[in-house]
């Protein structure tokens, strides 16, 4: 008699910070954590001088933005400057064509490369700059982080992406590279865990 086959549940898929969100939430009063859903990320490399802008604006919705800066499209698409000829594009709607779209806008100027399983996103809101001053330079006062601000800096030992979120820097959006996301989690419980360091006032 032939043994019944076995049949098993298909795996869910898990993040990387699955087992870390409840602490992240529940961390503190002071300063809220989201890890943000996964999102479509793709790398843009052009060639402005060549490439045709009106072409890559219809795609994404908006126009690429300056240096050390970032864009919201009115479809919900981040734009991140990542350095003169580069840029981040996060598509939280994860829309199917848009990367063939992309790829064909810049076609003979560019490249797009699928990135969307080498980064994560963690979104901070509240006391933000004194929690983030234990472990970066960067100067989050308003008056230089202002809303849609974006640079590569380090946080603790990783290289992150810091997005201004807000016009008071109280909302702010760390990417971190997939393999650094632990560690950047890591960082944020333990830097939480003691009382929050408060910056000298802008221009003090």
């Amino acid at each position: 008699m032939m043994a019944e086959a076995k049949t098993t549940a298909p795996l869910a898929a898990r993040g990387i910070l699955d087992s870390r969100i409840e602490s992240l939430a529940n961390a503190s009063d002071a300063v809220r954590i989201e890890v943000l859903p996964p999102a479509v990320q793709l790398n843009l490399r052009l060639d402005t001088a060549r490439a045709s802008l009106d072409a890559v604006r219809d795609v994404l919705g908006g126009d690429l933005p300056g240096p050390l800066s970032s864009a919201t499209t009115p479809a919900g698409r981040t734009l991140v400057w990542l350095g003169p000829d580069e840029w981040l594009v996060i598509d939280p709607m994860r829309t199917a064509e848009l990367e063939a779209s992309l790829r064909a806008a810049v076609a003979g100027a560019g490249a797009v490369v699928e990135q969307s399983g080498q980064r994560i996103s963690i979104l901070l809101e509240g006391d933000v700059p004194a929690l983030l001053a234990k472990g970066t330079a960067i100067d989050l006062h308003p008056d230089e982080f202002p809303r849609g601000a974006a640079v590569q800096a380090m946080l603790g030992q990783a290289v992150v992406v810091f997005v201004s979120r807000s016009d008071d820097a109280s909302r702010v959006e760390l990417i971190a590279r997939t393999s650094f996301a632990p560690y950047v989690a890591d960082w944020l419980l333990d830097a939480l865990a003691d009382p929050l360091a408060y910056p000298a006032p802008h221009g003090g």
